[in-house]
């Protein structure tokens, strides 16, 4: 899918810009953010980049992250607002009072309401960076070793390296490309999957020890608690890509992970096999996302979250699959 008439002409047009991207931002959401900056700096444009919450430590071997500013606040005002991987709100910035004139928005998440007339939504992307490189073809930016590494590691962990079902002939040219223009994979792999702290670890195992199906084995969960947290000595961060263990047992359809994130409020991952589109369900949770991942956030008692949550999928499942029970051994 092409970008949207103007967008070009709006990035060539400014002369700062201020990137963010979602809270709690994964593998797609920086390496995007950071090859932006970079490619948008090599065309001589003055690039900021703001997220609410910090760089994760598993994506601190990014080229230039230290550069990404955190908090709830940013100051100064800008020719250019970009949000990537997620519709606008989900920056947790700002309030609807927007610190530029311009305001782009590009992401890949069909949920996405494109709120901003300069908005460019290409559901058929693998990820986000695979948006970015489309980008710096058209901008005729070089992609340089920095870059590469960036986007590689966007493309490879929104594929879930590159074993997902939205992988596609196409993500894997341009990881091709990126590899020969310096992207290290094996240093992307170590990073992300094989240099986890011990204490991130500790909380996988307590975590995984509390894992729970139903009946028919098709939907299995787990619940992180801000208890776990303070025996293990970890935070939200440390729980990014939980919910894929959850969902590698046999038999199970949708993976569910409820992470508390206060007395009575839980955000909701959710992940699915190929043969599910959780889409539609992501919306009734008030969050977004893909046809294989999605997730949200409710309030509640506990027992009370996950029956909706459940509920919700198994009437998915029954539409999608029917009743047939699939076992759980």
């Amino acid at each position: 899918m092409s970008e949207p008439a103007g967008l070009i002409a709006a990035l060539n047009n400014c002369k700062t810009v201020l990137i963010s991207v979602h809270k709690n931002p994964d593998g797609d959401a920086l390496g995007s953010q950071l090859g932006l900056m970079r490619g948008l700096e090599k065309i001589g444009k003055e690039v900021f980049a703001h997220n609410l919450d910090p760089v994760p430590d598993i994506y601190r071997f990014l080229p230039g992250n230290e550069r990404i500013t955190s908090g709830p606040t940013v100051k100064g005002t800008y020719d250019a607002f970009v949000v990537l991987d997620a519709d606008p709100p989900r920056t947790g910035l700002f309030n609807g009072s927007w610190p530029a004139r311009t305001l782009i928005n590009i992401d890949h998440h069909i949920t996405n309401p494109r709120e901003w007339p300069l908005t460019w939504l290409d559901p058929d992307a693998t990820a986000t960076g695979e948006m970015m490189y489309r980008l710096m073809t058209l901008l005729k930016v070089p992609i340089d070793k920095d870059m590469a590494m960036c986007l590689y590691t966007a493309i490879f962990t929104d594929t879930g390296s590159f074993r997902y079902s939205n992988t596609t002939p196409e993500s894997m040219r341009i990881a091709a490309t990126l590899i020969e223009a310096g992207a290290d994979p094996w240093m992307v792999t170590e990073n992300v999957y094989e240099s986890y702290a011990f204490k991130r670890i500790n909380l996988l195992g307590k975590v995984l020890s509390g894992i729970e199906r139903s009946e028919d084995g098709r939907i299995a969960w787990v619940l992180v608690t801000e208890d776990l947290y303070r025996q293990t000595g970890t935070g939200a961060e440390d729980t990014d890509n939980f919910v894929n263990f959850v969902r590698s047992v046999k038999g199970v359809e949708v993976a569910v992970l409820f992470r508390q994130t206060g007395a009575s409020q839980y955000k909701i991952s959710l992940r699915a096999k190929g043969r599910v589109d959780l889409s539609g369900l992501a919306k009734g949770l008030g969050g977004g996302g893909h046809k294989n991942a999605a997730g949200g956030m409710l309030e509640g008692a506990f027992t009370d979250v996950r029956g909706k949550v459940l509920t919700a999928v198994a009437q998915v499942l029954e539409r999608q699959l029917g009743k047939g029970p699939i076992s759980p051994s």
